[in-house]
């Protein structure tokens, strides 16, 4: 038996994403990390065989896990059969919307894509209005039919959607109790989300209640694998949630791996002496842009598809260009790159089992990846099957095959940089000002490429760039949170009623998490309000003190350059408590002291026509003897090309800095 000392100092981070599945283990100040192909079929039998291979679940700890099972199901469309329940003439609020039109100019609209048909929206005489009266009260009779009717719609959850329910949640709470009878998994919104705005609220429960049963039947079998390990998942924004609360709340966690990679790109920044960075995470299937700062910086909104997720969660923006992505030709005769990707199931034809060219495929033949193999050399590449998959595409193309990869590449470039060029320019950023922070496994391949079509000037590469998701859930405290709505202009009076506002909300949510845990731990306090001028659809969190209104005004103006002569009113209110972790070694010194940090350098290039390649302990350490490129940096998890008119030295903390050559 492990000993209470080492399960307490003990952490075990895994991300799983489409490709590979990455888990970083810290113990003692020990670091040992583990990267194998993921089984999208069954995706905890990747995580156990990673966890086995750090010696098991026996010897204890935190399991903290991001994935993507719930974002997946919803987004392919693969969750529960879902019934809504809401007030009688509002079953259609669901596929109304925003009346936004995708696409502006087209003369047939298609009907918005939802996830509870409409023979499955039961509507009941229940009806409070804004001042607060209850106009109409839904009857035992008539809950009792809908009971039967529930039973025979073949619905695999239940969803609970009220008119003013962040207001009065006992509305809800009272037809939940007599629904209770379906036996049926329930989402209520006013548990979830006491927001107003009744579109974002019936979507993001619904999104809890379609990928529920399936979110929950992954946890409880990863659960009952990883024993007696305390399992936690990363939130959308960044934060860990004990594993009970994921199995109510699934929605919070259907963004957790791109969020851990978010706290990672967080603490490299600060590192390096940013306050924030810009995160590019290139894995196999994806790459991911987001934005990486404070709680400030944390969006109210995500965009899942069609479908709104109003719940917080990291400023991200996804496209399916990653080094597993396709390289194909259209109806046009034009080359085109993903979104469609070979998985880890064939995977890149490098790989030994595919076909088909991908982005991986490019960057081998074009001599900017060991032709040895990847992970040190332990996973192989066959570059005569790259070869073969890249010149039938060439053919179809006409192209020659150097020229074909060189386009393939320029395309995934052009792709990646739109986002990058969203969350920077967008949105009133210099990208001079921050640093690019690139990772993934392919992360380190595109940065200089992308930082020079973007504007970037700094570029960090940390230590173990491929498991850099993974060393992020490292970092995440656990968050305990409530959201309520709170109107009211922000003059004089409604300033002293917003402090008030938040120090009751604070209270009630400490009482709340004393219930939960016997005890209040130890904690960080934050509370956080949503302002607008009025009748604008752009807000901004600040904290809630009384500086509230001028930080807002400071924040709308550098966002867009101007200000507005309106009143400042504010939407809701949101009280954070970050808990105490246990002490924890410092990562960058326990990531220093592993025994995976490089990789033995077999020859002094990739290929016979690669470029010459060095190790990060070989570069110099002073800025002033900096190495210009182009060369490239072998890592166990990934392989960083310095590009003509970059320069790279090794940071004290065992990060790669590469900068614009003067």
């Amino acid at each position: 038996m492990p000993s209470a000392k080492k399960s307490r100092s003990r952490r075990v981070c895994v991300d799983t994403g489409g490709t590979f599945t990455d888990l970083i283990e810290i113990s003692e100040g020990r670091v040992r990390v583990q990267k194998l192909l993921s089984t999208p079929g069954s995706p905890e039998k990747a995580v156990l065989e990673a966890l086995e291979g750090v010696g098991g679940p026996g010897a204890g700890g935190r399991l903290v896990h991001g994935n993507t099972v719930g974002l997946n199901a919803l987004l392919q469309g693969r969750g529960a059969k879902v019934a809504l329940v809401t007030n009688a003439g509002f079953e259609d609020l669901i596929e109304i919307a925003r009346q936004d039109r995708p696409e502006l100019y087209a003369r047939a609209v298609l009907p918005r894509e939802t996830l509870v048909p409409r023979r499955l929206r039961f509507g009941i005489a229940e009806r409070r209005l804004a001042d607060g009266t209850l106009e109409s009260k839904a009857s035992k009779a008539e809950l009792a039919k809908l009971v039967d009717r529930i039973r025979k719609s073949g619905a695999e959850a239940l969803a609970i959607c009220l008119l003013h329910s962040y207001a009065h949640p006992e509305d809800e709470e009272r037809i939940a109790g007599a629904l209770r009878k379906t036996g049926l998994p329930m989402s209520l919104s006013s548990r979830l989300l006491r927001r107003h705005r009744e579109y974002e609220r019936y979507s993001t429960t619904l999104i809890n209640a379609f990928v529920g049963p399936l979110v929950s039947q992954y946890l409880e079998r990863l659960e009952e694998g990883a024993a007696p390990m305390d399992l936690h998942l990363v939130r959308n924004e960044g934060g860990t949630l004990p594993a009970r609360d994921a199995f109510a709340e699934p929605a919070r966690i259907l963004l957790s791996g791109p969020a851990g990679g978010a706290a990672g790109v967080r603490y490299w920044s600060q590192r390096l002496g940013f306050d924030k960075g810009i995160g590019f995470d290139m894995g196999g299937t994806s790459a991911d842009i987001a934005l990486c700062g404070d709680e400030i910086d944390v969006e109210d909104q995500a965009a899942l598809g069609s479908h709104s997720l109003a719940l917080p969660s990291i400023p991200l923006a996804s496209v399916g260009t990653g080094g597993g992505s396709l390289a194909w030709k259209d109806a046009g005769g034009a080359l085109r790159v993903g979104p469609i990707a070979a998985g880890a199931h064939p995977g890149p034809a490098c790989y030994g089992k595919g076909e088909l060219p991908t982005v991986t495929d490019a960057h081998l033949f074009l001599g900017r990846l060991p032709d040895w193999g990847l992970l040190g050399g332990d996973f192989p590449l066959y570059p005569t099957r790259a070869l073969a998959a890249l010149e039938k595409l060439g053919e179809d193309l006409d192209l020659p095959t150097a020229e074909l990869c060189k386009g393939i590449l320029e395309i995934a470039d052009l792709q990646m940089a739109r986002p990058l060029r969203q969350y920077t320019l967008g949105r009133g950023i210099d990208p001079k000002a921050l640093p690019l922070v690139a990772f993934g496994g392919a992360g380190g391949l595109h940065a200089c490429r992308l930082a020079r079509l973007c504007g970037f000037e700094t570029i960090i590469v940390p230590p173990h760039q491929g498991l850099l998701s993974a060393e992020g859930m490292f970092l995440a405290d656990e968050i305990f949170e409530r959201e309520r709505a709170f109107l009211s202009e922000m003059d004089s009076a409604g300033e002293r009623a917003l402090v008030r506002e938040a120090r009751d909300l604070l209270a009630q949510v400490r009482a709340e998490l004393r219930e939960k845990r016997s005890r209040l731990p130890r904690h960080e306090a934050k509370v956080f309000t949503s302002l607008r001028y009025r009748g604008m659809n752009a807000e901004f969190w600040v904290p809630a003190n009384k500086q509230a209104r001028e930080r807002f005004l400071s924040e709308f103006e550098s966002r867009f350059g101007f200000a507005q002569d309106l009143p400042v009113e504010s939407l809701r209110l949101r009280a954070r408590l970050r808990l105490a972790s246990p002490t924890l070694p410092d990562l960058s010194e326990a990531l220093l002291a592993s025994a995976h940090q490089e990789p033995s350098l077999r020859q002094s290039r990739l290929s016979e026509k690669g470029l010459p390649c060095l190790t990060r302990s070989t570069l110099p350490r002073e800025p002033a003897h900096a190495q210009e490129g182009p060369l490239a940096i072998l890592d166990y998890a990934g392989t960083t090309i310095v590009e003509s008119g970059f320069r790279v030295h090794l940071h004290d903390s065992g990060a790669l800095l590469l900068q614009t050559c003067p």
